[in-house]
Formats: C-alpha cells, sequence, structure tokens
C-alpha cells in the first residue's frame, strides 16, 4: 500500500499543480478583460499580438524587425575593421533602439500584472524584474544609455560591445521552440542533472587514470591533471582534436573504453531532451484540441439555448421545427461533449503514462 501511494503521489502533485495553473491563467484572463483599452493593447503588443488591433500588431511587429535588425548589426559589426561603436547613422541607429528598448522595459514592468496573474500588481511587476528575460530586457539598453552620462573610455566602449550580444536573446521571447526547450528542461530537470553528474564523474575518473598512466612517458603532453581533464573531455564527447593522445598500451586500451563508456553516456542527454519534446507537442497538440472542443461545446450549448427561448415564442408549427433543430443541436452537443472527454481521456492517460516513467526513475 506504501508503494500504491507513492505511486499515486506524482499524479496528486502533478493534478494540483495543473489546477493552480489553470487557476493563474483564469486570474490573468480576467486581469487581461478587466483593464483599460490601451493597457489591454499594450500587453497584446508585447505578449500575443495576434490578439491585438491594428496598432498593437504594428508595434509588436516593428519591435521584432528592430531586435531582428540590432541581431544582423551586431553581427555584422564584429567583423575586422568595424568600430563596435561606430559614428554616423549607425550611432544613431544604436540609440534610437536603446531608447525603444527602454520604453519598453517600462511598458512590460507596467503589464506585469496582466502577465502574472497569481500575485498581486507589486509582486508581478518584481517577478518580472528578477526574471531572466527582465534582466535581459535591462541589459538590452542601460550600458548604451549609461555612456550617453559618463565619460567614453576604451573598456567602456569595449563593454558596450558585449553587452549587445545581449539583445540577441531578445529573439527568443518570439520563437515557441525556445520555450518549449524550458518547459522539457523544466519538466526533466532531475534526469537530465543525474545524467550530466554520471558524464562528468566519467570524466573525473578518466583525466585522472590518463594522467597516472601517460604523464612519466610524456610529461610535455600530459603536464598535469587539467590536461588530462582536456584530453577527458574532448573524448568522452567523441570531439577527438588529437592534440593529446595516450601512446602506451595501457593507455590506449584505457582510452578505448573511455571513448565506448563516453558514447553510451552522451547519448543519455539527447534522448532525454528527445523524449521531452516529443511529449511537449503531444501535450500542446491534446491542450489545443480540449480547447478547440470546449469552444464547439459551449458554442453548441448556446445555440440550443437560444433554439429554446425562440421555440417558446413560436407558433406552433415553428415550434414543431425548432424542436427538431434544438434536437440536432442536443446530438451535435453530445457528439462534442463526446469527442472532449475522449480528448480528456486521453490527455490523462499520457499525463499518467509521464508520471509512471517519472516515478521509475525516481526509484531507480
Amino acid at each position: 500500500m506504501a508503494r500504491d501511494a507513492s505511486h499515486d503521489q506524482p499524479e496528486r502533485t502533478h493534478e494540483h499543480g495543473r489546477g493552480r495553473t489553470s487557476s493563474a491563467r483564469r486570474s490573468k484572463r480576467r486581469r487581461v478583460l478587466e483593464s483599460s483599452e490601451f493597457k489591454r493593447q499594450t500587453f497584446y503588443a508585447l505578449e500575443n499580438v495576434r490578439r491585438g488591433n491594428v496598432a498593437a500588431k504594428v508595434v509588436g511587429v516593428a519591435l521584432f524587425a528592430l531586435i531582428v535588425a540590432n541581431a544582423s548589426i551586431i553581427f555584422l559589426s564584429v567583423q575586422p575593421g568595424l568600430d563596435p561603436v561606430p559614428t554616423g547613422p549607425l550611432s544613431v541607429f544604436y540609440k534610437v533602439s536603446a531608447v525603444c528598448f527602454c520604453v519598453e522595459y517600462v511598458a512590460r514592468i507596467w503589464i506585469a500584472d496582466l502577465a502574472f496573474g497569481d500575485c498581486t500588481r507589486a509582486q508581478a511587476r518584481w517577478r518580472y524584474i528578477r526574471s531572466p528575460l527582465g534582466i535581459i530586457d535591462l541589459l538590452s539598453f542601460a550600458p548604451n544609455v549609461i555612456s550617453w552620462f559618463v565619460p567614453v573610455t576604451p573598456a567602456l566602449i569595449s563593454a558596450i560591445g558585449v553587452m549587445r550580444l545581449v539583445r540577441l536573446v531578445k529573439v527568443t521571447r518570439y520563437m515557441r521552440g525556445f520555450r518549449t526547450i524550458g518547459r522539457v528542461l523544466k519538466k526533466h530537470y532531475h534526469e537530465i542533472v543525474a545524467a550530466f553528474l554520471v558524464i562528468l564523474l566519467l570524466i573525473v575518473v578518466a583525466s585522472v587514470v590518463m594522467y597516472e598512466i601517460e604523464h612519466p612517458v610524456q610529461p610535455q603532453a600530459f603536464s598535469d591533471l587539467l590536461a588530462g581533464v582536456w584530453w577527458a573531455v574532448e573524448t568522452v564527447t567523441g570531439t577527438g582534436y588529437g592534440d593529446i593522445v595516450p601512446i602506451t598500451p595501457l593507455g590506449r586500451i584505457c582510452g578505448s573504453v573511455i571513448m565506448l563508456l563516453g558514447l553510451a553516456l552522451v547519448a543519455i542527454p539527447g534522448g532525454i531532451f528527445s523524449a521531452g519534446f516529443v511529449a511537449e507537442y503531444q501535450n500542446a497538440n491534446l491542450r489545443k484540441i480540449e480547447r478547440d472542443v470546449q469552444r464547439t461545446a459551449h458554442r453548441a450549448a448556446d445555440a440550443v439555448e437560444h433554439e429554446g427561448q425562440t421555440a417558446s415564442a413560436s407558433p406552433e408549427h415553428e415550434r414543431q421545427v425548432a424542436g427538431v433543430s434544438v434536437e440536432r443541436e442536443l446530438e451535435d452537443a453530445s457528439d462534442v461533449l463526446s469527442d472532449m472527454q475522449n480528448a480528456q481521456e486521453l490527455l490523462g492517460d499520457m499525463r499518467r503514462a509521464d508520471n509512471e516513467r517519472l516515478t521509475k526513475s525516481d526509484e531507480r
């Protein structure tokens, strides 16, 4: 029975987390609907441009184009012969970009209570400010703004050139794949950490063993333990630069065993990522089906209610016709509800299978 209780614990935890997430989403939707029109459209322009009006869509697309333009210019500016902080039009472009990113940062702080629906307004704004994307948004313009008020030194110019690379990360906000990576890392955190810890253990053991074997024969190549670590990393990962190689028979035997173990162990994180990606996209598709079915069921229920009201206020013949229409709507609603239940059962089976897999992984 203790085993059954431990088996049911992940599912109860998952259901509790899902209920809490659903409550946060409802609170977020309620806050968005209750906010002013300007604040709501600002939220749509920054977070969900497809739901905004024309002005919100223009602002959202223009902001994305500005981020892409900065990424392209940063890539070109690192080429030899180009000044990281040039004068002329490019300098004006950097200043305009800094102002736009500063306005975006202030706007995101303002609408943070709409983005985070499960906390108060002050907590939501502080949550955004200290979040990774909030810090990236701040660093995307702060160094440039600081350079307008302090004397520019070569060290500051180099720092500004390096900090502009942060603007490249802002593109990830508009890419679904990067959000999926974050969810996969969050869900499979323990498995991924365990896999990398095993790989790290193999690297440490291999570096010490190979250093002890090869240092007496080739002290220049394996001069210290860090050289052994370098050899172990490039061997376990399958890179094999060839700058350091064992030359003794025992060293080559150990190197062969370490390479085979490396092939087996390095594949584990890739398998975890692949399974996580497949499960995440399947869950996303099932959630979309569930939302579509629920919307269809609500529309069918509204149509049935409307037809019932029409039938009660119509003459006898029209009432009979409306009754037939109501029966059809009820049949359609029943079919829709059946489809929704099937989709929910399928989603529940997938979640239970995922919980069972996590439970077995924890037991191992």
